[in-house]
């Protein structure tokens, strides 16, 4: 195990908050990388890859059930100075991680061709979009390992690691999609399929050199230990992540019938909200870095019991978070102009960006709540709570809202995001109230599991 102090000096939040920070943002980039150069190839193209994004995101929810559970009990036995089961669960959550991506790769193998002609698109994206899913989806064991491996690094609070593998598996993703696309050298053009072996390349890559790193930083871990895995160890780490995969799906389910209702509001409707969530994502980028790094030190400092500590500290994250959420909503209002011209020149669609952005100082302040708040407390073992709120909410609020006052009552697109930051308020007060409490104290992992063996 790294030495004790060594852990010590890396389980802080500027140490662990910056690194995951930039791989949100790189993450970013190469998304938008990709989708522009794969629409200078072709607009068929990017209708299949727009169709796949919610399969592949099907896909994370389903490797992020294991990658939430391991994180929280890796993190709480580590600081319990229990490393030999800390070592336990990381080798438990990496055979989750093979047992879910053969599942996951059998359905995509015999079923990517029915669900995607369940849209009834025309034939050359359906064609496509169904040899995208096959190759990703039937090979998404690098997906899941990439995730498995860099869920161990953080945990041990190597940070730095994942968000420079990040960049080269993104670079490398880069690279082989301009290959497939533009055939440079005299090299065949793949198309559609060569975009798809460049993402699993990637993703193997990224998984290798994970592995790789977590035998540079001697972090506890044994492949042939992976079989020899207590059933009971497995057991724990899917009660703690299936609250989440729940908590995700609803969240996805709920964003996808709000866009239904968007679209009934037009083509200039539609394109402002895209617009104005692509620029919301990098409001919120920090509070989301911020709110995995609490989680991390959050399971770390309940290990310890260090909870009085943990309570005051979490109150300065998320105030924190706040504040920077509104000054970059301020950033990006007092730019809107600009940046509304470089995606779209319809008068009427800027308008709609600049009154969204106005909103956007609610919702993006309570966005940062929830993100920091939520996460800290699934850290420390307390995951059913903040599901359950978040699943009441986004229907009882953001969805019945955004359909009354968007449509019914006629405000439009912007009564749909006022609906939204009132479930993002509404769940942020909640959690504040439950944070103060202290309900979470009896949470910790740690002590029930030992109690059980």
């Amino acid at each position: 195990m790294p030495h004790a102090s060594n852990l010590s000096q890396r389980m802080n939040i500027r140490t662990i908050v910056w690194p995951i920070f930039i791989e949100t943002l790189l993450r970013m980039s190469i998304m938008t990388i990709d989708v522009t150069m794969v629409a200078q190839y072709s607009q068929e193209a990017v209708a299949a890859i727009g169709l796949t994004g919610q399969f592949v995101v099907f896909m994370i929810l389903s490797f992020l059930v294991v990658a939430s559970g391991s994180a929280i009990l890796i993190g709480q036995h580590l600081g319990a100075k229990q490393p030999d089961e800390a070592q336990a669960y990381s080798e438990a959550g990496i055979l989750l991680m093979l047992i879910f991506s053969v599942m996951v790769g059998v359905l995509f193998f015999f079923a990517s061709g029915p669900i995607v002609g369940l849209y009834n698109m025309a034939p050359v994206p359906q064609a496509y979009a169904q040899g995208y899913l096959l190759i990703v989806g039937s090979l998404s064991i690098g997906m899941a390992l990439s995730i498995g491996f860099a869920t161990i690094l953080r945990a041990y609070g190597f940070s730095k690691s994942p968000m420079v593998i990040q960049l080269l598996s993104g670079l490398l993703n880069a690279v082989g999609n301009f290959i497939a696309l533009f055939g440079p050298f005299g090299i065949p053009v793949t198309g559609v399929a060569g975009v798809a072996i460049a993402t699993v390349a990637s993703q193997l890559f990224s998984a290798v050199v994970s592995y790789g790193l977590i035998r540079h930083h001697k972090v506890p871990f044994a492949i042939s230990r992976l079989f020899k895995t207590q059933r009971k160890r497995l057991k724990a780490i899917l009660k703690l992540g299936l609250p989440n995969a729940g908590e995700g799906l609803s969240y996805n389910l709920a964003q996808v019938t709000i866009m239904f209702f968007i679209a009934q509001l037009g083509t200039a409707a539609l394109a402002a909200a895209t617009i104005t969530q692509t620029l919301e994502r990098v409001i919120f980028a920090f509070a989301m870095a911020m709110g995995n790094g609490s989680q991390i030190l959050a399971s770390y400092m309940v290990g310890q019991n260090r909870k009085e500590e943990l309570q005051r500290n979490v109150n300065h994250y998320w105030i924190s978070g706040v504040i920077i959420s509104f000054l970059m909503t301020g950033l990006m209002y007092s730019l809107r102009t600009p940046l509304a011209g470089f995606f779209t020149n319809d008068p009427n669609t800027q308008r709609l960006i600049a009154h969204l952005l106005v909103v956007a100082f609610f919702l993006e302040t309570g966005r940062a709540v929830n993100l920091i708040v939520i996460n800290t407390l699934k850290g420390t073992g307390d995951v059913v709570f903040p599901v359950q709120i978040g699943i009441v909410s986004m229907w009882g609020i953001g969805v019945v809202l955004a359909y009354f006052l968007g449509l019914h009552w006629s405000l439009g697109l912007v009564g749909v995001w006022i609906a939204v930051s009132l479930d993002e308020w509404t769940r942020a007060i909640i959690v504040i109230i439950r944070w103060q409490r202290g309900s979470w104290k009896n949470k910790s992992r740690v002590s029930v599991l030992h109690s059980a063996e």
